[in-house]
């Protein structure tokens, strides 16, 4: 995933912090940089356009590339080749496509209608210089809905638009003036910045972006790591046996037909027999739950090796293994979990 970063002039970032925060992301492998024009509470307007400057000529040198957010009264200022122009309120249908065919733009995702983009269409607009941003929301409990969000990038989605949106930085240096984190989503306000990227990836959102300026490196690796074609659950290793765990720390894929009860992998068995052992049974049967991670014994037969998530309350098998748990803050996650999706564990 092409992920991102935030850098904001003239608020209470100090500028050599900041172009720092540049170099370490680009170290990283972020590819994208948001920034914005729109910041009335800046109290450092003197020094703003050059420490805008700066940050944008260290961005354009370490590769990035820089959404600017605009509206449209000053949007005719900042019409320069290299900037992606992220067109924020005013604009009409025809502006927006006119502008389509002569730089890269991004729409609001969280305000986007499909009447709107069915216009695009009829008027032409090139649809490979589109691409979508969410807002990001300071005002604790205004965040979108998590249905809403859903919708809105299923419906850009199938014009063909790639969609990002915000996450926020928790034990970092947040924004002014409220510093209570920049999330498009409300339930992320108070997630981990790494959970909240989890969450997003596995929304099916393209890219993702960490809205407050100055992340920690803990925050900037986890949002580094994240990957679109995989969706990552921290757990707890229960099994003491070897073979459990080296079967646990590969890569799976759910498989295409849904179960009711579990989330059911496609490649444990298979791993089973590369490996060439066997699983015992556990001395103790207890009762499965939400979140157990759960691995088929020799007892099972063909079956032996399967791996499960238990997405309901299931009785003791003693074919069954309870291998490892979900953590519970991120049993959630498990119910975006597609179909052909891969996952994998974290212990901790």
């Amino acid at each position: 995933m092409k992920n991102g970063i935030s850098i904001y002039a003239g608020l209470d970032y100090d500028i050599e912090e900041n172009l720092s925060l540049i170099e370490q992301a680009a170290a990283l492998g972020f590819k994208k940089l948001f920034t914005s024009a729109l910041i009335p509470e800046s109290e450092n307007t003197e020094t703003f356009q050059d420490d805008f400057a700066d940050i944008l000529a260290t961005a354009v040198a370490n590769g990035f590339e820089i959404i600017l957010d605009v509206n449209a009264e000053n949007f005719s200022q900042y019409d320069v080749d290299g900037l992606t122009l992220r067109l924020d309120d005013g604009f009409t249908v025809e502006q927006v496509a006119e502008l389509s065919h002569k730089r890269k733009i991004q729409l609001n995702a969280s305000t986007i209608t499909e009447e709107f983009l069915d216009k695009l269409l009829e008027l032409e607009a090139n649809f490979k210089n589109i691409s979508a941003l969410h807002n990001f929301y300071p005002h604790p409990c205004t965040g979108l809905d998590t249905y809403f969000f859903d919708n809105q990038n299923r419906i850009l989605h199938d014009f063909g638009i790639s969609v990002g949106a915000f996450v926020p930085s928790q034990d970092g240096k947040r924004r002014l003036p409220l510093r209570a984190g920049l999330p498009t989503l409300e339930d992320c306000r108070n997630f981990s910045t790494d959970l909240s990227a989890r969450f997003l990836a596995a929304l099916g959102t393209d890219f993702i972006i960490i809205g407050d300026g100055q992340p920690t490196q803990d925050e900037l690796q986890a949002v580094a790591a994240i990957q679109d074609d995989e969706i990552v659950f921290r757990a707890r290793l229960l099994s003491n046996d070897l073979t459990v765990a080296e079967i646990l720390s590969r890569k799976f894929t759910r498989r295409a037909d849904v179960a009711k009860s579990v989330i059911r992998a496609v490649e444990g068995r298979q791993y089973l027999k590369e490996i060439g052992v066997t699983i015992p049974p556990d001395d103790l049967e207890i009762e499965r739950t939400f979140g157990d991670v759960t691995i088929d014994n020799e007892n099972f037969g063909r079956y032996a090796g399967e791996v499960q998530i238990v997405q309901d309350v299931l009785p003791a098998d003693g074919r069954v293994n309870i291998a490892a748990r979900v953590l519970d803050e991120e049993i959630f996650l498990t119910g975006y979990l597609k179909p052909r999706r891969k996952f994998s564990f974290k212990f901790i």
